[in-house]
């Protein structure tokens, strides 16, 4: 059945905060015609089948493996009915019954707008970064915030405080609106490069060469608990940010060339490894802590990671499917 809007929700053991997600459509209720998709990349831990009969009216579908986000939600919206598709992580909730036809109409009346996001709140009430530039040099933070000292004017020119409306480079998979011819004209989601983050600076780097505009409301708003689907302990917390360095260099091998990607590759490997360093140093003295754990047990992946890289040529998480590697 022809739906107006599919909304994606790709899961992995993150059951509290997707019955959160899930509950605020009950409380906020969308007026389009709209189903909701969750995939859950098999999270192996019995809860599926139980959690999906308290939502009778949700499509599940289990994938093989946790084969990434970029994978689920080419799988969700593979098996999707809608013009519209909605990508939405699990940690995201509802905080008003407009939210989601404010972003979907704003979609249909603006053809040259490929992809629709909005203001994620965090959960102390504050706006996450809205700012996003695509240029790969401004991955690394501390760069980043020399740029952005250094072009305040040009900043300010290009993210006005008082417009409603702004044009990144780039937003957070967290919250993607894009119409599905679009979606399967560029592609869909790098399943076969990304395992886990920078798929969304990709998608809309990819939307952005069929001459189509990126737009965030900013008076359209959801609240994101960032990191409550994939940062609740010390080990997770290590996979997730050696994830994050893993796919800036899968972004650079694939978007960069000559001098640029050598010189890019290895400040982001020192930056990566002197930051980790540092950061086990000041939280040495409170080694009981999870902070402390979090740090080792990050450095240990980074450093594995680097050293695989070596041993199999390819920046390419070993998390992938190896069809994919």
């Amino acid at each position: 059945m022809s739906k107006d809007l599919s909304i994606v929700v790709v899961n992995y053991k993150s059951w509290k905060v997707l019955a959160e997600c899930l509950d605020s459509f009950e409380q906020y209720t969308p007026k389009l015609n709209y189903e909701i998709i969750v995939v859950d990349n098999d999270s192996q831990d019995w809860k599926l089948a139980p959690f999906s009969k308290k939502y009778p009216q949700i499509s599940f579908i289990k994938n093989t493996g946790n084969n990434g986000f970029a994978h689920g939600c080419n799988l969700g919206a593979d098996n999707a009915h809608g013009k519209y598709l909605l990508f939405l992580n699990p940690d995201t909730v509802l905080t008003n019954s407009t939210a989601i036809d404010n972003m979907f109409n704003f979609a249909q009346h603006n053809p040259d707008v490929g992809i629709t996001s909005c203001r994620r709140i965090n959960p102390k009430g504050q706006p996450e970064r809205e700012m996003a530039f695509a240029n790969p040099w401004l991955f690394i933070s501390w760069l980043r915030a020399l740029y952005k000292l250094a072009n305040k004017a040009k900043i300010r020119k290009k993210f006005p405080k008082n417009e409603m409306i702004w044009n990144p480079d780039w937003v957070a998979g967290s919250v993607v609106l894009i119409e599905k011819g679009l979606f399967n004209k560029i592609g869909k989601w790098d399943q076969d490069s990304f395992w886990m983050y920078y798929e969304d600076v990709d998608l809309c780097r990819k939307v952005k060469r069929q001459n189509k505009e990126i737009a965030l409301l900013r008076d359209v708003e959801l609240k994101h608990a960032h990191g409550g689907s994939s940062r609740r302990n010390p080990v997770t917390t290590a996979i997730t940010k050696s994830e994050v360095v893993t796919s800036s260099h899968v972004y650079i091998q694939l978007h960069t060339q000559g001098l640029n990607r050598v010189l890019l590759h290895f400040v982001i490997f020192t930056d990566t490894l002197l930051s980790q360093f540092i950061k086990i140093l000041f939280t040495l003295p409170v080694f009981w802590k999870t902070s402390f754990k979090a740090n080792i047990l990050v450095l240990i992946a980074t450093s594995k990671y680097y050293m695989n890289t070596l041993i199999r040529r390819t920046w390419r998480s070993k998390k992938l499917p190896a069809k994919y590697v």
